[in-house]
């Protein structure tokens, strides 16, 4: 069962970078507008860390997403949806 959360955070790490890249932001500039700090946002992007619900949803409100929509977007991504 930890793949699972592990193939989920994968796909959420690329969700966000995608939207981020999208917006022309840098890691910095998301992390001004989401609190999140700019280490945590990188690891999270590389994959190194499963953001907690509130730290994702921070990150989706900075991008200006809603949440439930960056999680769609994760499932069909790793093929879930």
């Amino acid at each position: 069962m930890g793949s699972v959360n592990s193939d989920f955070s994968t796909a959420l790490a690329v969700v966000i970078k995608k939207h981020r890249l999208a917006k022309g932001l840098s890691q910095n500039q998301l992390s001004k507008i989401s609190g999140v700090s700019q280490t945590y946002v990188g690891e999270v992007e590389r994959g190194m860390y499963s953001p907690t619900v509130d730290v994702a949803s921070a990150l989706a409100e900075a991008l200006g997403i809603p949440f439930s929509k960056m999680a769609a977007e994760a499932e069909k991504l790793r093929g879930k949806a």
